[in-house]
């Protein structure tokens, strides 16, 4: 069912429409090898790296399109590979696909056990009493098949009689269609639930009758997202642009077609997503217009009947002024008001009389101090929950509306991710909310606001994780510029010796305001069982520490989510943790393009990375306002069209266009240049951008990148031109006798947000395991085969994170 607040599902909706935001979500068990398959796996992993050694493909042509903007040239000779038709662009997509098949192929053995490992804690889930929320008599649950979510209720008694109805079973669904949403009408007489087909962003809405067999034969089609109006047979939607904008709402009343619809708003401005929610105690519908800096909300009568053939009346709340944003709940002839409209920019929640909304009425309830940020507000009948963090940590507080006293909700566990739950009910002093920690994945609990009393109503024990073995720390490391210290969650051994030998892999985010959030990974479990630290880096561009922390991390300050992450991997080097030949990296989507802009800076701190998604291709995006979204996050990365200097400071991280060219020459690109007809301005920028020529010597990362042919948001011609790129200009690391593995792997079904059934994501996260241990492995002067050895795959290894072999020194 669709969780609760409208100002959570807001906030939670404008974050997922961005193109980079990517999820991923996880969860993992650890098995013991037996002797016998590791000495297995160790000597087929020999034999493999002596008859076995895959080449890396080489991109069939270069077509360099020169692109001169602001007196500046740009040229990109991989241009070609955006056009998805031609026949080369399908050659080297197929030619890298071989490649990496061949290059995971010898370690089969190794993905199949680590891939068990990781399956058995669906089998765990699997077996998990249902979590049911009671509404009007009714207990509503979902369970897990082995083909993905069936959706039950039961009427509410004592007897264990009481027979079980299956309101929606995925089974059934279309091959490669997942369910996105599901909501009860106002009067629970009406499920309804919107379908996506893999990859794509609008999708199509169906309802069922439950109180008759038959479903309704309308469906509706391109719709982005929904809620039920007040009156039980009233849909609210949303329609979106060719570039994936929602920016129409529209109503539809159930029993008659689509085209007969009613557009009810539509936002011609193209930075603005609108969305459509409801109060918590469904009064209102609210249509919202967020930008990534500003806000502007409309509310109308929930209960409106569109027979009358009158459009409903609607309300502005505040008009939208830039830096300004809000989100609105309702509550007793009261709005709530969660905005940062204050000097700080920190959020706060006010309140102000529904009669008289304008902004100058707002009264304050509660606000967040420095390095603080309130995320979200749920309201119920008696109660008002907010969810926060303060230093980068969940704060969950109550507050009583009669008596306007608030408490602390104490938290099961320091370092989590908190979310709000399946909270339907109005009139409750209870809620339930989800706990993600690394040692805990989707654990539900409830609280009593009124008692105080915390129920834990789901806990997923992780079999054969001995969490007495384990420790969750917190360290501070400072920032080159002076100006802040950025937080690190550090996962580890207790035994874990600072004798910088230690197999590390940091991860971050650092975009958008999104945190990198402290939560349960499946893919953590294979490396933490094996020795390895994991770093979560919480950089600026994440929100961790507030407004202020996100905004020192965007636009004209972009460069510091870079040097941030640099910082924290020169400590953890230089505190002993571990060296660069033990450490590496790993990002999604725009933490794709921190991977990617760390590896041209700093290629010498980091053994191996891994980018899934990855947006590499800034320059090229934000100056094409056709691509999907490119308009709408001007304000998130700038708009190099309109001005010089943000045109070369968005050039002088990008990923692509800072790759260095091992055989770049500043005579012969000039005169070439001239020759070809550049002017001299031109030419002699030619010979001073990008970086200086690498020496042969200098060590470079491993990498392994994964992008989607269905992917809308970051197109995977970024991936392809990228490696492409790479192979080209870095030949002596990633070209066909490369000494460093670049592995990359297109998937001809992917969308933005992962593809498949759960065995397919965890069959993935396998070889990702496997890719970080071989690379650590392995560091000679060619990348082999078979890297995988007996010591790797055991659990144990030697005590505080290694053996000491190091560089030269493969463990065969």
């Amino acid at each position: 069912m669709a969780a609760a607040g409208n100002i959570s599902n807001a906030r939670r909706t404008l974050t997922s429409s961005l193109r980079r935001v990517a999820h991923a979500s996880s969860t993992s068990l650890q098995c013991r090898f037996q002797g016998q398959q590791r000495r297995e796996l160790s000597f087929l992993g020999t034999l493999r790296a002596v008859f076995q050694q895959p080449t890396p493909p080489k991109a069939p042509k270069k077509i360099p399109k020169e692109t001169r903007v602001l007196g500046r040239l740009r040229v990109d000779e991989y241009e070609w590979m955006a056009n998805k038709d031609d026949p080369d662009l399908r050659d080297y997509i197929h030619a890298e696909n071989t490649y990496a098949h061949e290059y995971f192929a010898s370690e089969a053995a190794a993905i199949h056990l680590l891939n068990r490992e990781m399956k058995q804690v669906l089998r765990t889930k699997r077996v998990s009493a249902p979590l049911t929320t009671t509404v009007r008599g009714y207990e509503y649950y979902t369970k897990t098949s082995r083909y993905g979510m069936v959706y039950c209720r039961r009427m509410k008694s004592a007897s264990a009689m009481v027979k079980e109805e299956i309101l929606l079973d995925s089974a059934y669904l279309p091959e490669n269609c997942n369910i996105k949403k599901v909501l009860l009408s106002t009067g629970h007489h009406i499920f309804s639930f919107l379908t996506l087909e893999e990859g794509e962003e609008l999708g199509s809405l169906h309802f069922r009758d439950l109180n008759r067999a038959e479903p309704f034969e309308e469906v509706l089609e391109d719709v982005f997202n929904f809620v039920w109006g007040n009156d039980n047979k009233t849909v609210y939607y949303t329609k979106s642009t060719d570039v994936l904008r929602p920016y129409q709402v529209w109503a539809h009343q159930v029993g008659t077609p689509q085209q007969d619809d009613i557009l009810v708003f539509q936002e011609d401005d193209d930075s603005i997503f609108v969305d459509v929610g409801s109060t918590k105690d469904q009064k209102f519908v609210t249509i919202n217009g967020n930008s990534l800096s500003s806000s502007e909300v409309r509310i109308l009568d929930a209960s409106h009947d569109f027979s009358m053939g009158v459009l409903p009346e609607m309300t502005v709340i505040a008009p939208r002024e830039e830096g300004v944003e809000y989100y609105v709940d309702h509550h007793d002839d009261h709005f709530y008001i969660l905005t940062n409209a204050n000097p700080k920019k920190n959020f706060r929640v006010m309140r102000v009389n529904r009669n008289n909304p304008n902004r100058d009425s707002w009264v304050e309830l509660m606000e967040a101090k420095d390095g603080e940020k309130i995320e979200d507000v749920d309201i119920f009948k008696n109660f008002m929950v907010i969810y926060a963090k303060r230093d980068a940590l969940p704060v969950v507080s109550c507050y009583h509306f009669e008596t306007g006293a608030v408490h602390e909700v104490p938290l099961p566990e320091q370092f989590c991710t908190i979310g709000a739950g399946v909270n339907l009910e109005y009139e409750t002093d209870s809620f339930q909310f989800t706990l993600n920690s690394p040692y805990a994945h989707e654990a539900t609990y409830e609280y009593d606001m009124a008692s105080r009393v915390m129920t834990a109503l789901r806990v997923h024990p992780i079999h054969r994780l001995d969490r007495s073995k384990y420790t969750c720390t917190r360290i501070n490391v400072d920032a080159e510029d002076g100006k802040a210290k950025i937080p690190v969650t550090l996962l580890h051994r207790k035994n874990m010796q600072l004798n910088g030998r230690n197999p590390t892999l940091m991860r971050s985010y650092g975009a958008y305001g999104v945190p990198t959030d402290i939560d349960f990974r499946v893919e953590h479990f294979p490396l933490l069982e094996r020795g390895w630290i994991i770093a979560l880096a919480h950089v600026r561009g994440g929100s961790e520490l507030g407004t202020l922390w996100y905004h020192q991390g965007k636009l004209l300050q972009k460069r510091n989510t870079f040097t941030d992450f640099i910082n924290v991997a020169e400590h953890l080097v230089e505190a002993g943790y571990t060296n660069p030949r033990r450490l590496t990296a790993s990002g999604v989507s725009a933490g794709g393009l921190l991977m990617g802009a760390v590896c041209n800076m700093r290629p010498d701190l980091f053994r191996a990375m891994i980018m899934s998604v990855p947006f590499l291709d800034p320059m090229t995006t934000m100056l094409d306002p056709e691509i999907p979204l490119t308009k709408v996050e001007y304000l998130e990365w700038g708009n190099p069209a309109e001005s010089e200097q943000m045109y070369d400071y968005m050039a002088s991280y990008a990923p692509y266009d800072t790759i260095p060219d091992y055989f770049f020459n500043s005579n012969n690109n000039k005169n070439k240049a001239l020759s070809d007809g550049v002017d001299k301005k031109d030419a002699t920028q030619l010979t001073t951008t990008g970086f200086p020529k690498p020496p042969l010597s200098s060590r470079r990362p491993a990498l392994m990148i994964s992008c989607g042919e269905r992917d809308q948001r970051v197109d995977y011609s970024q991936s392809t031109k990228f490696v492409a790129r790479l192979r080209s200009r870095l030949a002596p690391w990633y070209g066909a006798e490369g000494k460093e593995a670049c592995v990359l792997m297109i998937d001809e079904n992917r969308g933005h947000f992962g593809n498949g059934t759960q065995e397919d994501r965890v069959k993935n996260w396998a070889r990702e395991v496997v890719f970080l241990l071989g690379s650590v492995q392995m560091e000679g002067s060619r990348p082999t085969t078979g890297r995988i050895n007996q010591e790797q795959m055991g659990l144990g290894g030697a005590e505080g994170g290694g053996s000491g072999k190091e560089r030269g020194e493969p463990k065969l």
